[in-house]
C-alpha cells in the first residue's frame, strides 16, 4: 500500500510539481478547452439551439413510416 502511494505521489509530482515534465502553462489549454465545451451552451445559446434543432430534424427524417391504412 505504501509503494503505490509513494508511486503515485511520484507521478503527480512530474506532472504537477516544480520540476515537472510539463510546464504550468502548459496545462492551461487542455483545462480551458474541456471547460469552454462544457459551457458553450451557456457562452453562446445561439449555436447550442441551432446544432440541437439540426440534430432533432436530421433524426426526424431518418424515422421510417408505419405502414397503415391510406386515406381515400
Amino acid at each position: 500500500m505504501d509503494t503505490t502511494v509513494e508511486v503515485s505521489y511520484d507521478v503527480a509530482g512530474m506532472l504537477f510539481g516544480p520540476g515537472s515534465l510539463v510546464p504550468w502553462w502548459a496545462w492551461l489549454a487542455p483545462l480551458a478547452l474541456v471547460f469552454l465545451k462544457l459551457l458553450s451552451p451557456v457562452l453562446m445559446p445561439e449555436v447550442a439551439e441551432a446544432k440541437s434543432t439540426a440534430e432533432k430534424d436530421g433524426k426526424k427524417g431518418k424515422k421510417a413510416k408505419k405502414p397503415g391504412k391510406k386515406k381515400k
